[in-house]
């Protein structure tokens, strides 16, 4: 019996091959009518035999395009049309846009097939593509995804890539990007001053090889922003990067040409290879096995973080060379935004790298590389970008109107929000330059004007002072605004990953979050839901002499702590290159130090106490290097800290965590083995304060979330301690630990102060 049914999808479903696919299963069933984007998603027309449309429907819901994500299938019958053929429509703009735009890929095996094959008209072609791959959102101007609103619709297809596109058949049929060395954007190789070098891929791959070989620095436009690339393996160049990119200790990404290779040197899971070689190709963060680096890559640390190629042009630099180990770090200057026009390149870059390799095609929307690392089996992140951007977090409940959650000040992502999706923007890194803000707004009107998010409901952390409070206000105007809590929205957006709706046990721990009680929060017990928290427990304050100074001058947290624990200065190393008396009188008298109880800052001032940093050039370094200290312990002494209840909070006291450790300075302990005693203390007696938790609320549940929670001797003994004592244990696995994944948290909140 023939039917007429009118299927709607949703999802991810433009720009990764789905007309096609639907096409292909339409000859195939001998199913008529037609298939066309629009800005909700793919409708398709179908008449056929009943059987035959059940094989449709069945394949679309289970056999759908590599890169698409279906969220949901409409399906309506209609009176028969008497189609005779089937068709692909041309795309149509509707009420709304509910459609989404796929995140950029690695290249498929398929393409590199044929960019390695000198009989392919695309042999050695960089901008080689197809349905299964390659750039997507970096292109995106606005949706429907079609040429005409991407940066490609500059370039005018030859006949030959015309006829490809139009043949249903074919692998690049619809391929909005798809171009050959005839008619699309090619490459060009510049020295830092402009002059031009070559526009030939392979004199230009020949010299860039040398060039780093030789140990110059060479910008290379990548899919979402420029990368500095030098040789891993030559210190000099290395240490050349570092002074010019004023970086002196945060870790340098690596770029290899194989697993293989990577596994030569570094230790690799299985997850970790699978993360590895997956269509995002993240940075996974691996331990060293030995050394075949430069030990300035990652000084002091013995992981680091690893990707393998994902562009053409990358795939055949390292084709030049199997045992290629080259720094491929963000093309910009430390706490920036990466570059990703090229006017900006060279005037930002110029006085970084040697030469350039640029193309001319417009990176619209920039991202980093993903940043991930694995424990336990789990992946987790410290950045989300590239790869995983801008694919939507879905939920059960349709929200009411449309949701903006600005995110926080640093390691800032932004978050949108309607019908059953969240979006969260790419990493946009720290809002203290007017660039990076600059950059911010600018995504923040790019992602509005794409996804058609006209937000009803402004939210943003309630740190008065942050530049994400101060814009949100502005963006939000007359509109309804929410100020949330920092804390609460780390655990929030777990509660909204793994959709769950009653209270749980929450331990939000980072360095530093605005609290209700005008204090600096970060080692919160919280027992919250989406709606509201309490706060009942936490370590004991201490101040922060010279407020925002004490953060980057860790010496100064540990002059504090001492202090506080009532314990002589005569146990700060180097106590004499200090103003000592300054600085107590600040505490003493509280001028510009405000209370604190964050977990990084307790970190930060114990390893100062112990001599591992006294400074940083960059968050969270002075914990990296303690907790690097700490894994290469052999023994620990087992502490008991006390704690209290106060006025229903628990207080855990950092006076008798000093005290502890001091002692152990007095015993002759091994540096290493006081860091490891003290990692082994924080997670005895958090597991002790959450199982007094239980019985007191009867709760099950604990969330684990904040950038504390990057240390993985920390988080991987708090879990597994938790897990022995029963507790049903929840990490963000879609958003980082970090600040990244709070905007989620706020749309979360958001959403039920709203209901």
């Amino acid at each position: 019996m023939i039917k007429h049914l009118e299927i709607r999808v949703n999802g991810i479903v433009q720009g990764v091959g789905f007309r096609p696919f639907i096409y292909r299963l339409a000859l195939e069933n001998n199913i008529k009518g037609y298939v066309l984007n629009d800005t909700e998603g793919v409708t398709i027309s179908a008449e056929g035999e009943e059987d035959a449309l059940e094989k449709l429907v069945k394949a679309i819901k289970n056999n759908f395009p590599p890169l698409a994500i279906v969220q949901e299938i409409e399906i309506k019958e209609k009176p028969i049309n008497g189609y005779t053929t089937f068709f692909i429509e041309k795309s149509k703009i509707t009420d709304k846009k509910t459609t989404f735009i796929p995140p950029d890929t690695n290249v498929c095996e398929e393409c590199l097939r044929e960019f390695f094959d000198p009989n392919d008209r695309r042999f050695y072609y960089p901008f080689i593509v197809c349905t299964h791959c390659g750039p997507r959102f970096s292109i995106v101007k606005d949706i429907p995804y079609d040429r005409h609103n991407t940066s490609m619709a500059e370039f005018i297809m030859c006949p030959q890539c015309e006829k490809e596109y139009k043949d249903p058949l074919d692998r690049r049929f619809h391929t909005q990007p798809t171009a050959c060395p005839n008619c699309g954007p090619y490459l060009f190789l510049y020295k830092n001053d402009r002059t031009l070098i070559s526009k030939n891929i392979q004199e230009i791959t020949k010299k860039v090889y040398e060039y780093l070989k030789k140990g110059h620095i060479v910008a290379i436009k990548g899919v979402g922003g420029y990368h500095l690339a030098c040789d891993a393996t030559n210190d000099s160049t290395v240490l050349k990067l570092r002074e010019r990119k004023k970086r002196p200790f945060k870790p340098f990404a690596l770029m290899i040409g194989s697993i293989e290779k990577i596994e030569e040197f570094l230790y690799v899971s299985p997850k970790e290879k699978e993360l590895l070689l997956s269509k995002e190709r993240p940075i996974v963060i691996l331990k060293e096995k030995k050394p075949l680096v430069s030990r300035f890559v990652a000084p002091y640390l013995t992981h680091m973080g690893v990707m393998l190629p994902y562009t053409p042009f990358q795939y055949l630099l390292f084709s030049l060379d199997k045992d290629l180990i080259l720094i491929m770090t963000s093309g910009n200057l430390s706490e920036e935004p990466i570059c990703f026009d090229d006017d900006s390149a060279f005037e930002r870059l110029g006085h970084i790298a040697d030469y350039f390799v640029t193309y001319n095609r417009e990176i619209v929307a920039h991202s980093d590389d993903s940043v991930m690392f694995v424990i336990r089996e789990k992946p987790i992140f410290i950045r989300r970008s590239k790869g995983f951007v801008p694919s939507p977090i879905l939920v059960k409940k349709e929200f009411p109107v449309h949701l903006f959650a600005s995110g926080g000040d640093l390691k800032n992502s932004f978050a949108i929000a309607k019908d059953k999706v969240i979006i969260l923007s790419q990493y946009l890194g720290d809002l203290e330059s007017p660039i990076t803000q600059k950059v911010y707004k600018s995504a923040i009107f790019h992602f509005l004007k794409v996804f058609d998010i006209k937000p009803e409901i402004f939210i943003s952390d309630m740190h008065p002072n942050y530049f994400t409070t101060s814009l949100t206000d502005k963006l939000a105007g007359d509109k309804m605004r929410i100020k949330v809590q920092h804390h609460h929205a780390h655990i929030a957006s777990v509660l909204g990953e793994y959709e769950i709706y009653e209270p749980v046990i929450g331990l939000a721990f980072d360095g530093t979050g605005f609290g209700i009680d005008y204090k600096i929060w970060g080692s919160e017990f919280l027992i919250a839901d989406r709606a509201s928290f309490k706060r009942v427990g936490h370590f004991s304050y201490f101040r922060l002499p010279g407020g925002e100074k004490a953060i980057k001058e860790v010496w100064r947290i540990a002059v504090s702590l001492l202090y506080e624990a009532e314990i002589p200065m005569d146990y700060l190393p180097n106590k004499e290159k200090y103003p000592l008396k300054i600085i107590l009188q600040m505490i003493e008298k509280g001028l510009n130090s405000p209370f604190a109880c964050g977990m990084g800052r307790i970190f930060d001032g114990i390893s100062a106490l112990l001599g591992v940093c006294e400074k940083i050039s960059t968050e969270a370094e002075a914990a990296q290097k303690l907790e690097e200290l700490a894994l290469s312990a052999k023994n620990y002494k087992d502490l008991e800290i006390k704690f209290e209840e106060k006025e229903e909070k628990i207080i855990i006291s950092t006076e008798d965590l000093i005290k502890k450790i001091v002692e152990l300075k007095d015993k002759g302990l091994p540096i290493e083995e006081i860091a490891l005693s003290f990692h082994k203390a924080i997670i005895k007696v958090c597991v002790k304060v959450v199982e007094l938790l239980r019985e007191k609320y009867g709760i099950e549940k604990v969330v684990l979330s904040g950038g504390a929670f990057q240390n993985r001797i920390l988080l991987k003994g708090i879990w597994e301690g938790l897990e022995k004592s029963n507790f049903k244990v929840f990490i963000p696995q879609k958003t980082p630990l970090n600040d990244g994944g709070i905007a989620l948290g706020q749309i979360v909140i958001g959403r039920e102060i709203l209901q």
